[in-house]
């Protein structure tokens, strides 16, 4: 599992580990390369002995050969990863760990750099910074996005487990966190005592959080910088904090508050690293788990993670989600689907969808018809869900319409049983100005009696309200998609389609994969079965070529085809001569090659790896400049594609790989992206690409009706405001 600090941690005992395996057995890469040099087991049935010398040797001496591969491997694998004395683990572990330490720190520091700057530049410094990563990664020839180099860690509030955010992010733009940490109920630079009784500090930073894992999460939350009394950083560059405040911190993280010394409870952080390592819990917890398509809270709240999303909305809305969780369970708070569904519905008016859509028609709403036409809500359609195919058309309008009345809801959340009644009254009230204001709407004094008149019951009853509330919501599950593997929009130009050299299914499947992990539009495939009749005519091809001499190095099955045109040869030219055929010799020769290489195909033995039976293993050639020319591709995602093949064999998907030179690694052996697929009960299937519930146009299913008679109730909606009143004066 990865995580944000070292999760390279281990990679290369796992590769050494898995290249020893490779390299074991009969089927290993070492007793490839013995054979290639005339080493055989006793056993081995293409040693060229007979039955009755294999039977004279013991048992346990027919496979000597397999086994001294083995014991190779093994030392090899022991030189390279013993624990104490590997040459590459722990060796070059201790620097990867090390880079491992600087690249999460440096991380840390730029998001922290980027979400203050992009709160106070409205999002430009953040656009800026990730343009210029970007960049670099280009220029290095990289991907800046790739999981393996940017595993988020994402844990989420309200119960939400453990999960990887997918690392192509929706947007860039964060809210102000600066607003949601104004608005925490209680703030303390001291440890205090969790509501369930472990420890926290700062505003509600449980330190506890994250289970057996929770030094990871620890420290990537107070990678915040310390200064001293002149400003000047100081601390450690692993930490953020000083190593002995780091320190302090884990120590009583698995602890009660009762339990803590009175040292312990002394121990205090700065205003500035408390608050920055606030912004850090909420960029982990909250924001990467609604940014996360994978996640079922993205259904909910994912559509503020859009860089369209005004940021007034983007900030209320997340500092809802900060106190209330992220589920929204209709029979506990369905208020929480109310505003799910109105936050989304006006994301669709503002950019303009055209997928499907789940609406619930209000006043002055419009969709686009079956015919791509603009049509006006009815009256008799007011209140009841449908589900638009279609779309609806990009209008701002229609869009703070819906805006302003998530604030409208907001705004009337009551806690009356919370002990943090009025703080949390405060805090909806802001969240819904914010909102306000953005709108175009006069916003609302908490305490104050007075009540503008867009923001009365006859104005919210204007934008729909009281329809609204009275109305039954559809809203998603608290689960993720089941989402189907689809990768259609990648090409296969297939130059070698006829007969035996159509693709399979499994084998379209595996290729579409590749190519959508080397992000790259598609891939030429310039060969695929070589039938007897071709593999002679090729080989026959080669040593014509070479005036009758030998052009490729066969192995043992390949030297035996070859045999039958030295044989035809001879007895042309006499022993030993060597020279090319003419036309009626060299079509002899070939029909004794072609039968030849149909016994060894029968055998199971063929001479070329597409040669095997295709009902078994299908092997595809795919020429880096066939594919060039077709899709246009660069040399850089050609090289990705190899490194993609290489790992997709190396996960025990592809049977064999063999690449072209030019790009490197250890399978350079073969001038076209050489794979071979399994097409029986060994066939691995490739993952599924995970997609969003907008590229599968699924519509929301979870009823959602509004239970607060007070917010049903339109001639209750004013006394809220008197509410207000008499918290105010509690201040």
């Amino acid at each position: 599992m990865q995580v944000m600090n070292g999760h390279y941690s281990g990679k290369i005992r796992k590769f050494i580990e898995k290249a020893v395996e490779k390299a074991k057995g009969k089927s290993g890469q070492f007793y490839s390369i013995m054979n290639s040099h005339g080493f055989y087991d006793v056993d081995d049935e293409n040693n060229g002995l007979a039955d009755w010398q294999r039977a004279g040797v013991p048992e346990y001496n027919q496979h000597r050969i397999s086994d001294l591969c083995d014991a190779i491997a093994e030392m090899i694998g022991d030189i390279l990863s013993n624990a104490e004395y590997g040459i590459l683990d722990p060796g070059v572990q201790d620097c990867i760990d090390t880079l491992d330490q600087r690249g999460a720190m440096t991380a840390a520091e730029m998001d922290t750099i980027g979400a203050a700057m992009g709160a106070l530049t409205g999002g430009a410094a953040e656009t800026a910074r990730q343009s210029i990563s970007t960049l670099v990664s280009s220029i290095m020839g990289g991907n800046k996005f790739n999981p393996m180099v940017l595993p988020p860690l994402c844990l989420g509030f309200g119960g939400l487990p453990i999960s990887f955010s997918n690392a192509f992010k929706p947007g860039t733009f964060v809210p102000d966190w600066t607003f949601l940490y104004e608005h925490e109920t209680y703030k303390s630079n001291k440890f205090y005592e969790a509501e369930d009784g472990s420890v926290a500090i700062g505003a509600g930073i449980k330190l506890n959080t994250g289970g057996p894992i929770r030094i990871l999460l620890l420290k990537f939350i107070f990678a915040v910088p310390d200064t001293d009394d002149k400003g000047m950083p100081k601390g450690d560059a692993v930490n953020g904090v000083t190593a002995e405040q780091f320190q302090t911190i884990f120590a009583v993280s698995d602890k009660q508050y009762s339990e803590l010394t009175d040292e312990q409870k002394e121990f205090s952080l700065t205003e500035g690293q408390l608050q920055v390592a606030y912004f850090k819990m909420v960029q982990t917890q909250l924001w990467g788990a609604i940014k996360n398509p994978n996640n079922w809270a993205y259904l909910h709240w994912g559509c503020v993670t859009h860089n369209s999303c005004p940021e007034p909305v983007k900030t209320a809305v997340c500092s809802f989600i900060k106190t209330n969780g992220l589920a929204v369970d209709p029979q506990i708070c369905p208020e929480a689907g109310l505003i799910s569904y109105l936050v989304n519905t006006g994301m669709a008016y503002l950019i303009g969808v055209d997928k499907r859509i789940g609406l619930l028609p209000l006043p002055g709403m419009t969709y686009i018809d079956g015919e791509g036409n603009k049509q006006m809500v009815g009256t008799m359609q007011y209140g009841v869900w449908f589900t638009q195919n279609a779309g609806v058309p990009k209008d701002e309008a229609i869009a703070k319409q819906h805006f302003a009345l998530a604030a409208d809801v907001l705004s009337h959340l009551t806690y009356d049983t919370n002990p943090n009644a009025r703080e949390l009254r405060k805090r909806r009230v802001d969240e819904a100005n914010k909102i306000y204001n953005y709108c175009g709407y006069p916003t609302k004094t908490f305490g104050d009696s007075d009540v503008p008149s867009a923001l009365s019951a006859q104005g919210m009853s204007n934008r729909g309200l009281e329809t609204l509330v009275t109305s039954e919501i559809k809203v998603y599950d608290n689960k993720a998609l089941e989402v189907p593997s689809t990768m259609d929009q990648i090409k296969i130009a297939n130059y070698a389609a006829k007969g035996s050299n159509e693709l399979s299914d499994k084998t379209v499947a595996i290729i579409k994969y590749l190519c959508a992990q080397a992000q790259i539009p598609g891939i030429a495939v310039t060969s695929v079965f070589r039938s007897p009749a071709e593999q002679a005519r090729v080989m026959s091809n080669n040593r014509q070529e070479a005036n009758g001499g030998f052009k490729v190095n066969y192995g043992p099955n390949g030297k035996a085809v070859d045999a039958e045109y030295t044989k035809v040869m001879h007895e042309k030219y006499g022993p030993g001569a060597q020279h090319k055929l003419e036309p009626a010799d060299l079509a002899r020769a070939r029909k004794n090659m072609e039968a030849k290489c149909e016994a060894l195909l029968k055998a199971g033995t063929p001479v070329s790896n597409h040669g095997q039976d295709p009902s078994i293993v299908q092997a595809v050639d795919m020429g880096p400049k066939s594919s060039q020319q077709a899709f246009k591709l660069t040399a850089e995602q050609l090289k990705r594609f190899h490194s993609v093949c290489y790992d997709a064999y190396s996960d025990g998907l592809l049977k064999q790989y063999l690449g072209p030179p030019e790009y490197g690694g250890p399978k350079v052996k073969d001038p076209a992206f050489h794979i071979e697929v399994w097409q029986n009960g060994k066939y691995k299937a490739p993952p599924g690409v995970a997609m969003s519930a907008e590229d599968l146009n699924v519509v929301p299913e979870v009823s959602c009706k509004v239970l607060d008679e007070n917010l049903k109730n339109k001639n209750t909606w004013n006394l809220v405001y008197l509410h207000d009143q008499n918290l105010a004066t509690k201040e």
